[in-house]
């Protein structure tokens, strides 16, 4: 306590010096050093938002908090939030506009750069520092059920949904638009109840004018946070899974965007497109009881559920597997496609655990894979389901790798188009996504208990090693020659033989994958007694062998060589 009495008393006497925020900074470090706190500090950041709110609310005490969170001696983005629940709601009662601004400035320096708080290296403490200072799980009505460590993902989601909301909340408020005051976030429903605020601002004309152009500010971020790639990926999560709230909030969006005489102002916003179509439906996941998972329910699995390996940790997809019931479920209709929902639900849950693409790949295939294996025991019921959950596992999972890699590589396409010195034209775009899913393909392969294939695909599955060891072994274009009776039985295929094909086809990959280690298992240099001894080749047609389609076959496979 001592310590931060000191911080306090330095500060102070800082002010009163006008001392520089970096000497300031220094001085503040070095006693922090001394009494051996760790920076980035939360206290810290408790200690100077209380000291500027609202005693010390002076230009110098600002930029002390603004070197703070650039040298990191304070976590920014908490520092966001405390300031949330003490400016926001004061930024008329105690007609402090200034403050309101200087906290928009703040929000719009950090929360549009949100891979620094996912990979910082104290993510899961920070993340439960703010779920603590917003009250979630009494805002979101997780308080029968409150979670004393909650998952990083989930804080991240309705952290993101809060900041948002509030804002929208704000703005409504300020043009006495506000409708629901039970639904206030950290807003005084009656913000000026001892005098009229509309007198007061007249007297002072430069704060009314930072006042509106404070509300003109607000709402320009409430449009960037629903249009921005990331921001918009991570509100779609608290779409699909907090359908109340959802409804609500899009509620409050439309009033806003059908009756705010500031937004009409605008010229670089209308209120026709201030409101994406995407996020304007409320996805509930299933009309099933059953089905209607809090988020915070839907992430807090077991790494370890369904043979999942811990280094993989499965809380991060569970949103696929919930998805992929929910697609499985012929009584709900959904308003997108299969395919376009889950590439925007990779690309949020990417975004939002803050992980390589090949984790988020892998983590698309296990959800899959658990999908199908589910249905090993099926439940009782008059229409069998490993067809579909096949589907959903080679065709669906696939186009969705295919869509993300094509959407990554598009991109690629566009900036080299418009790059003045383009160097590209004739060359493909390969994105880094492409060779993320190799890294994913290799690494699936060491989930064997998941890789088991159900007995009514067993055949295929070895077809599709047989074809893998008639490649390594140089004879390709007789693969119809191939008896899988013949092949030995320690290279019996599996689930994995089957992605590798579907990717293969959809030129995701090429037959290279046929020599990763582990993937041909049987010595194939040893052929199956079934080809016969001698094969279809250039030298045979040369010398005269008929061309029949195994030669067809065999010739476009394989380049002639110069003796040929």
């Amino acid at each position: 306590m001592v310590v931060w009495e000191r911080v306090i008393e330095l500060t102070k006497r800082a002010q009163e010096k006008k001392t520089e925020p970096v000497v300031w900074s220094i001085e503040v470090t070095s006693l922090l050093n001394t009494a051996a706190v760790s920076l980035p500090s939360a206290e810290l950041a408790n200690r100077l938002v209380s000291h500027i709110c609202w005693e010390n609310h002076v230009p110098i005490t600002w930029k002390y908090l603004e070197k703070a969170m650039e040298v990191r001696m304070v976590p920014p983005f908490l520092v966001v939030v405390l300031l949330s629940t003490k400016v926001v709601p004061n930024r008329h009662a105690l007609l402090h506009p200034a403050a309101y601004s200087l906290y928009l400035h703040l929000l719009n320096k950090l929360v549009f750069s949100l891979s620094s708080l996912v990979n910082s290296p104290n993510y899961p403490s920070l993340m439960n520092s703010i779920h603590h200072v917003l009250r979630l799980n009494q805002l979101y009505d997780d308080y029968h059920h409150p979670h004393p460590n909650p998952h990083p993902g989930v804080v991240l989601v309705q952290f993101l949904f809060t900041l948002v909301w509030q804002l929208l909340q704000a703005s409504l408020q300020d043009e006495g638009l506000l409708q629901h005051k039970s639904s206030l976030l950290f807003l005084d429903p009656d913000p000026y109840p001892d005098h009229d605020l509309t007198m007061e601002l007249d007297t002072h004309p430069h704060k009314h004018a930072l006042h509106a152009k404070n509300t003109s500010t607000a709402i320009q971020f409430i449009a960037r946070f629903l249009h921005d790639k990331l921001t918009s990926r991570i509100l779609s999560l608290a779409q699909r899974n907090m359908p109340t709230h959802w409804g609500a909030f899009v509620d409050e969006l439309e009033q806003l965007a059908g009756n705010s005489m500031i937004l009409r102002t605008l010229k670089n916003l209308s209120p026709e497109s201030f409101f994406p179509l995407n996020l304007k439906s409320n996805w509930p996941l299933s009309s099933e009881p059953k089905k209607k998972m809090k988020l915070s329910s839907v992430l807090a699995g077991s790494a370890s559920a369904s043979g999942v390996q811990s280094h993989n940790d499965s809380s991060l997809w569970l949103p696929i597997d919930l998805i992929l019931e929910d697609a499985m479920d012929g009584h709900h209709v959904m308003a997108a496609s299969a395919v376009e929902l889950f590439t925007g639900l990779v690309k949020a849950l990417q975004a939002v655990n803050g992980t390589a693409w090949h984790n988020a790949f892998l983590g698309l295939w296990i959800a899959a894979l658990r999908l199908v294996q589910r249905e090993r025991d099926p439940c009782e019921g008059p229409v069998p389901r490993l067809d579909t959950c096949l589907c959903m596992l080679l065709c669906i999972t696939t186009l969705v790798v295919a869509n993300l890699i094509e959407e990554e590589e598009g991109e690629l396409i566009e900036e080299a188009e418009r790059s003045p010195t383009n160097q590209r034209k004739n060359k493909p775009a390969t994105g880094k996504r492409r060779g993320e899913l190799v890294t994913s393909l290799q690494l699936l392969g060491d989930y064997e208990d998941l890789l088991n294939p159900p007995q009514p695909v067993t055949w295929v599955a070895n077809q599709a090693a047989a074809k893998a060891i008639v490649f390594v072994s140089g004879h390709s274009g007789y693969l119809e020659h191939v008896n899988v009776n013949d092949l030995p039985t320690n290279c019996s295929g599996n689930l994995w033989h089957l992605i590798i094909e579907a990717c293969i086809a959809r030129h995701l990959i090429d037959t290279s994958a046929y020599f990763w280690p582990g993937y041909v298992k049987a010595p194939y240099n040893q052929l199956p007694h079934s080809i016969p001894n001698h094969l279809p080749s250039w030298s045979s047609l040369m010398k005269g062998s008929p061309l029949t389609p195994p030669m067809v076959n065999v010739l476009s496979a394989t380049p002639a060589s110069s003796r040929d």
